[in-house]
């Protein structure tokens, strides 16, 4: 597991063994798929500043059930201006920390070793980007999440969300303020992407 683009381009990933990182397939399709809609809405890339399109769309990113860190620090990677993680284990948010240390991005980032709905709570609002990855098996976990979401001032119509899900779970048709965009397959894991009518 690496960052596969940008300033921390190469560098390795750890993850703690009870985590389920998103593989580099699935993060290389997700950021593809930020980047066509942020060309959409007009964004380009910052050739000068060596800044992706989504990153100059979203600069402000929340990565939850972290994990690793690995969609929140392939962002700052690209550019974002900020990031906030929240993980709930331990071990995964000591090795999150260090991953971000070892990235040299850790100068723009937070990390809340909380439970999610808890962490929420401590985030700046409003986000610009989320990266939501609950447990698969988890539906509580979902549900509490998309709740969380939805409270006022956490997301903007410009926001986007990403949902990661078991293939077979149908997404939520909204998260908050934001409908269903699009959703593909990625082997067993299904990528829904939340964002306003208009994108």
């Amino acid at each position: 597991m690496r960052v596969i683009s940008g300033i921390a381009r190469g560098r390795h990933l750890r993850a703690a063994a009870e985590t389920r990182p998103t593989a580099d397939l699935i993060k290389g399709a997700i950021f593809s798929m930020l980047e066509a809609l942020a060309y959409k809405r007009g964004f380009e890339p910052d050739e000068e500043e060596g800044d992706f399109a989504a990153a100059r769309a979203w600069p402000r990113v929340l990565d939850l059930f972290a994990g690793s860190g690995g969609l929140g620090i392939e962002a700052l990677s690209r550019g974002a201006r900020s990031a906030e993680f929240i993980e709930q284990d331990r071990e995964a948010a000591r090795i999150l920390t260090s991953n971000l240390r070892t990235t040299a991005l850790d100068d723009r980032a937070r990390v809340h070793q909380k439970p999610v709905a808890i962490g929420l709570r401590a985030v700046e609002r409003p986000v610009d980007l989320v990266f939501a990855d609950p447990p698969y098996a988890d539906h509580a976990a979902l549900e509490s999440t998309v709740s969380a979401l939805a409270v006022a001032g956490m997301l903007e119509p410009t926001s986007v969300v990403v949902l990661e899900q078991a293939w077979e779970t149908e997404p939520p048709q909204n998260v908050g303020i934001l409908g269903l965009h699009s959703t593909r397959r990625h082997g067993r894991t299904r990528v829904s992407l939340y964002a306003s009518g208009d994108a």
